[in-house]
């Protein structure tokens, strides 16, 4: 529910403001993101303390989403969770946006390097991950798909800072960049050194910046005007990644990052 909250108060205030916006539409797509953050079925009253909206008019966009097929009332509990439609369309998504030709190309890399994977891209202020590939070691780092991240101290987020179009004007956008660890970089400076280097090099290193004892190593998606798509990131606890390693396993994910863009169709932009 938080992330639907936050969402409500953030990007849909935003978008509302911006004429021949439908409310209307708004409402109801907060509704189902609210639904599709959850961890189970929600409640009427639940939904609409998330999106801030009166209980009727949540139930009024509630039923209308049953009656075509985005959302399923279960009868035993008068809850509500997402329907066949919703279903369908995430898959529609999935084949259009192109992630049914990356999932393939990310579950390679996990098989090669034993490492976690995922895709991360930009989302105002923050990173989204929509695709990931979990370890199969016994100790991993676990990123469900829909976590949201900080930009300043992973190393997906640093790709999609290095690699805009304007790095420091967006490092100053951030503002005061939140320390998580005692290596969080927290100087706007020394982050828009640090990613120049990453511009050059074409890849960006995270080791304990936002959680201490993981490591990341990430390259950037690369549309074919250059603009940048996504990150691509290994994760993995430092002792498995030391400094030599990184070396190994920068190659690997700037060529997958590569293979990635070449097989998005042209012009794509999440």
């Amino acid at each position: 529910m938080a992330d639907g909250l936050s969402w409500r108060k953030g990007r849909s205030e935003d978008v509302g403001r911006v004429p021949g916006v439908s409310q209307a539409i708004l409402r109801a797509l907060s509704v189902l993101r609210a639904l599709r953050t959850a961890d189970g079925e929600l409640g009427v009253a639940e939904i609409a303390r998330g999106v801030e909206l009166p209980t009727t008019t949540v139930h009024r966009i509630l039923r209308t989403l049953v009656v075509a097929g985005y959302v399923v009332q279960n009868a035993a509990t008068e809850r509500y969770h997402l329907g066949r439609e919703a279903y369908l369309l995430g898959r529609a998504v999935a084949a259009s946006l192109g992630f049914d030709a990356a999932l393939p190309l990310l579950e390679k890399l996990s098989a090669d390097t034993g490492e976690s994977v995922n895709l991360v891209v930009r989302d105002g202020a923050e990173g989204l991950v929509v695709l990931r590939i979990e370890s199969s070691q016994p100790l991993r780092f676990t990123q469900p798909v829909g976590t949201r991240i900080p930009l300043h101290c992973t190393s997906s987020g640093k790709v999609l800072l290095a690699f805009g179009p304007d790095p420091e004007a967006d490092v100053g956008s951030l503002g005061l960049l939140e320390r998580y660890t005692s290596d969080t970089v927290t100087s706007s400076a020394t982050l828009v050194e640090e990613l120049r280097t990453i511009r050059r090099q074409r890849y960006s290193v995270n080791r304990g910046e936002r959680i201490p004892g993981v490591c990341g190593v990430a390259a950037p998606v690369l549309g074919s005007d250059g603009a940048v798509i996504a990150g691509l990131a290994v994760q993995g606890p430092e002792f498995r990644i030391p400094v030599d390693r990184v070396e190994e396993l920068a190659p690997k994910v700037i060529g997958v990052a590569q293979a990635i863009a070449d097989a998005l169709p042209i012009g794509y932009h999440i």
